[in-house]
């Protein structure tokens, strides 16, 4: 707890250097380098301790807050969510260095940087945070410095829009999380996390805080239909901040989940059913709308969505386990979503890095405007590779691992539960097989349409692989995905350990040891697989080594030679899919039909829209923004004015005072 300490504390005086350092961005770079390695190396080693002793912490400031004291502690959950943090926040800020320099709004960079740390400050406190008055003041914290780290390129009107909607979907989420506490408090009769576990709360106000968490915590975790801000801020930002954003930050709404659970412990026996519920829809939408995209960015933030629902079904599996009794399922279940959790961190955090590397040679993330990236950008194009099989849970990844956890759980809740529950159980089986098909679809059309082929347009000319400082942070991410791939003991260990301790009773742990038998299994037979497939290969080459070959070209289709127009662009390839769910997907397309005997332009686009956002939450910021401008009168500008509100508004406290 004691380096934990000191990771605040070097942080808080990065901020503070940083804050002097507005004009000078060279000494911004090394300063931010040395605290942000500094703060995150002793923040990771205090999570790694806690892991391995498995020991909880608790440290209790002198000072106090309203309703409760300055509490912060470190436990298995707590350890999870901090080990993702430190690591994907120090490498996407070493990454933001080579990312930023020598491009624009230089003279900000130092600003930037600030920021930067006082979101990773405030992320470090949201997960450690003991009481419910210091925990709402790091999420705000979290999410007034994330907005400014959105809107970086504030001349572009897109950006500015982008930032203000996550803003205000970020406050409304807040103000259910006040709500919600505020309940908890009031029944538990303290705010502090300690007192609330200890409390016995009644069914009916489990639900309505159950209801109030899911909206509240749902909003940054990007629950569908409460996923709007998402596809717009993670385009607008700079690369590394949406790799940060989506790496962790929306984690935090999981985070939340989590943590209302280990409080509440005894919920209504419908709050599985809409947690699953909430995963199916989330994950097989977030996927679909990912296959309608045209930008790169935009593609990867539906697919954060995605990833989300895969959370939840795991977090609804082990809650129906937990209510029901069934702590081996409870602890599979639970144990699933939180590696997840460090999964989806680190490949989402590479796919996000690697995108921000073509979008930096290149100058657009529209896929259809790139192509045959890969020779240009060789390293950039097989770590993006490799953050697109562990997205897609391809064995030998770690996507795959957290997967089959769920997997694991949700058949077992198959065979275990009563009638009631395995009809959704069922459903949620067949939508993470969908959502596993989808999402190879989806991301073969994207690392064929960037990296594979011939280019589209002139974005490829003089192109050069990016600084060490860029590439150096994804390679450690590629690692870490194959490694928990192929030895996944260590992680699924931690994560059963951290799952056992959001039950409200100790578990038998006897049968753990068997879970990941069949993948051992599987990874060892895919190594011999391999390995055969090397010898073939070799031996072919040996047994043919003084033999005469003939090659020629492959048969053009009786084409002279390959346009770049006769290939798939990213919409061709998914049309099939697309078009299968068009009525899901509120599908339109724009044609330019012939005019002329040779015409000389033929127009086809199509766009997938946003269901939720377009025929529900734009109708109500327009509402909101009409009512808001209406008020503006109120705001005339004139001193006598305002003081005569004062004196209204005090006369009315007065009558309720009296009466």
């Amino acid at each position: 707890m004691i380096l934990f300490s000191v990771s605040l504390a070097l942080l808080s005086a990065g901020i503070l250097c940083l804050a002097l350092l507005r004009h000078k961005p060279r000494w911004a770079e090394n300063v931010f380098l040395v605290f942000l390695t500094l703060g995150c190396g002793s923040a990771f080693i205090s999570a790694v301790d806690t892991l391995i002793r498995q020991e909880s912490f608790v440290d209790r400031l002198p000072w106090s807050l309203p309703w409760g004291e300055v509490t912060i502690g470190i436990d298995f959950v707590s350890a999870l969510f901090l080990l993702a943090v430190t690591l994907l926040c120090f490498l996407a800020g070493v990454y933001g260095i080579g990312y930023l320099r020598n491009g624009e709004h230089q003279q900000d960079i130092a600003g930037h940087f600030c920021l930067y740390l006082v979101f990773l400050m405030s992320l470090m406190l949201v997960v450690t945070a003991r009481n419910a008055v210091l925990f709402l003041l790091a999420w705000e914290g979290m999410s007034v410095s994330s907005y400014f780290l959105i809107t970086y390129h504030d001349g572009n009107e897109e950006v500015r829009q982008a930032g203000l909607l996550y803003l205000i979907a970020a406050h409304i989420g807040t103000l259910c999380l006040w709500v919600m506490f505020i309940l908890l408090g009031t029944q538990a009769g303290s705010m502090d996390f300690g007192r609330m576990s200890a409390a016995q709360f009644p069914l009916m106000l489990a639900g309505v805080v159950f209801v109030l968490g899911t909206i509240g915590f749902g909003v940054k975790a990007g629950f569908i239909p409460l996923h709007i801000w998402l596809p717009h801020a993670h385009p607008a930002a700079p690369s590394h901040v949406s790799a940060v954003l989506s790496g962790v930050m929306i984690k935090m709404g999981i985070y939340g989940i989590i943590r209302l659970i280990m409080m509440v412990k005894h919920f209504p026996p419908w709050c599985p059913a809409v947690l699953t519920a909430i995963g199916i829809v989330s994950g097989v939408g977030g996927v679909l709308y990912a296959l309608g995209q045209h930008e790169i960015k935009k593609l990867l933030a539906y697919h954060s969505i995605e990833n989300i629902g895969i959370i939840a079904l795991g977090l609804g599996i082990g809650l129906w386990g937990q209510l029901n009794q069934y702590h081996t399922i409870a602890v599979i279940g639970y144990a699933g979503a939180l590696l997840h959790v460090f999964n989806h961190a680190m490949f989402k955090g590479l796919l996000f890095l690697s995108a921000g590397s073509v979008i930096r040679q290149t100058h657009t993330g529209e896929i259809d405007h790139l192509g045959g990236l890969l020779k240009y950008l060789p390293w950039t194009g097989a770590l993006f590779l490799i953050g697109s099989l562990a997205i897609c849970g391809l064995p030998l990844f770690n996507g795959f691992i957290s997967e089959w956890l769920v997997y694991r759980a949700l058949f077992e809740g198959v065979f275990s539960f009563p009638m009631e529950p395995v009809i959704l159980i069922g459903l949620a089986i067949i939508a993470l097989a969908l959502i596993g098909g989808l999402a190879l679809m989806c991301f073969t059309k994207a690392f064929g349409t960037v990296f594979l082929g011939q280019a589209r347009s002139q974005h490829a000319a003089d192109l050069k692989e990016n600084s060490a400082p860029m590439i150096a942070p994804m390679a450690v991410l590629a690692g870490v995905c194959v490694w928990i791939g192929i030895f996944p003991q260590t992680m699924v260990s931690f994560c059963l350990q951290g799952a056992m301790r959001i039950l409200p009773t100790a578990t038998n742990t006897a049968d753990m040891a068997n879970i990941l038998r069949p993948v051992q299994w599987m990874v060892l037979s895919l190594f011999v697989l391999i390995g055969i497939s090397i010898f073939l290969v070799l031996f072919r080459r040996m047994a043919m080594k003084n033999m005469s070959v003939a090659k020629s070209g492959t048969w053009g289709c009786g084409y002279a030679a390959a346009s770049p127009r006769m290939q798939y662009t990213a919409s061709s390839f998914a049309s099939p899919i697309v078009e299968l769910f068009r009525e899901v997907l509120c599908l339109r397309r724009a044609k330019a039909r012939p005019q002329q005997i040779f015409p000389e332009k033929v127009l086809v686009a199509s766009e997938v829209i946003d269901a939720s956002e377009h025929f529900f939450w734009r109708r109500i910021y327009r509402l909101m923004q009409e009512v808001c401008g209406r008020m503006k009168s109120i705001q005339c500008g004139y001193a006598q004015i305002y003081v005569l509100y004062i004196f209204i508004f005090l006369f009315l406290i007065l009558i309720w005072k009296v009466t």
